[in-house]
C-alpha cells in the first residue's frame, strides 16, 4: 500500500467523519487554533522526522510515496526513484502531521462543552 493510499483509506475519511460530526460547533476560533496546533506540529515535528530518517533509524520503503514533483523540492537520497521529497521525508509524511493533528484538535472541540457564542 502507498502511503497515499493508507491517507485515502484511513486518516482522510476519519477526517471527514470528525469534520461532518463536528459541523454544529466550529466556530473561527476553533479554525484558528487548529491552524496554530498544525502549525506548532509541522514546526517541531519536521526537524526530528528528517533527522530520524537521515540516520537511518527509520525509513520509507520503496515505490510507497509519490512523493511531490510539482514542489520542486530537494530530491531525497533515500527516494531512488527521484521523486521529489522536502528534506528526507515525503509529502504525504507532512500530510500525516497536519490531518493527524486536526483530528485531534476536532476530537477535542467535539467533546468541550459547547460554546454559546
Amino acid at each position: 500500500m502507498t502511503y497515499w493510499g493508507y491517507h485515502l483509506i484511513f486518516t482522510l475519511p476519519l477526517l471527514t467523519a470528525l469534520l461532518v460530526w463536528n459541523r454544529d460547533r466550529l466556530r473561527r476560533a476553533h479554525w484558528v487554533c487548529m491552524a496554530i496546533v498544525c502549525a506548532i506540529a509541522f514546526i517541531f515535528t519536521t526537524p526530528w522526522d528528517n533527522y530520524a530518517v537521515w540516520l537511518g533509524i527509520w525509513g520509507f520503503g520503496d515505490n510507497v510515496s509519490l512523493g511531490y514533483p510539482a514542489a520542486g523540492l530537494a530530491t531525497s537520497p533515500t527516494n531512488p526513484d527521484g521523486l521529489t521529497w522536502l528534506g528526507h521525508i515525503p509529502f504525504e509524511e507532512y500530510s500525516f502531521f497536519l490531518i493527524e493533528s486536526i483530528m485531534v484538535c476536532l476530537l477535542a472541540i467535539r467533546f468541550l462543552p459547547k460554546s454559546k457564542v
